[in-house]
């Protein structure tokens, strides 16, 4: 029984641990460098929660409420700083990640390729290019699982097994 909670311990104490040892691992030019891929990447983008955010509580509240739209709109300036210093913290996460993953070398030559005018292009067509095949892919996912299904399911009563 000991042993158990012991070993759960060392388990848990490994697993938190083992992010902080990484996160002191890398040095300071390197975490630059890969904090510079997540943002000129267009990545810290899909980490922008607060203009959905402050959008939605606009609708909802604004078009429902119009009496509170001035303490509302107050509200939503100063939830702006909690929300960037969030958005801030799951940047850092990412460079880490990134960093421990990536050589210095190689994060840099990635910020430089988003930062040149070929990767500044592709960061302004990307969102226009996920737009356009959103719409298709749950009907793509559906249409092939249910294809790698069928397949499965014949190569199965081949082998003599019923499903």
């Amino acid at each position: 029984m000991i042993r158990h909670s012991l070993a759960g311990a060392l388990l848990s104490l490994a697993l938190f641990a083992a992010p902080a040892l990484a996160q002191q691992a890398a040095p300071p030019e390197h975490l630059k460098a890969a904090r510079e891929v997540v943002i000129s990447s267009g990545l810290s983008q899909s980490f922008d929660i607060y203009t959905e955010f402050a959008s939605r509580i606009r609708q909802t509240v604004g078009d429902t409420r119009p009496e509170m739209k001035k303490d509302m709109e107050e509200i939503l300036t100063a939830l702006k700083a909690e929300a960037d210093l969030r958005r801030d913290e799951i940047v850092d996460t990412s460079a880490r990640a990134f960093a421990s993953k990536m050589t210095e070398a190689d994060l840099k030559e990635i910020a430089a390729f988003f930062s040149s005018p070929v990767g500044q292009r592709y960061n302004s067509y990307r969102p226009q290019v996920i737009d356009d095949i959103y719409p298709v892919l749950q009907t793509w996912t559906v249409a092939t699982s249910n294809r790698l299904f069928d397949l499965f399911q014949a190569e199965m009563r081949k082998r003599g097994h019923q499903l």
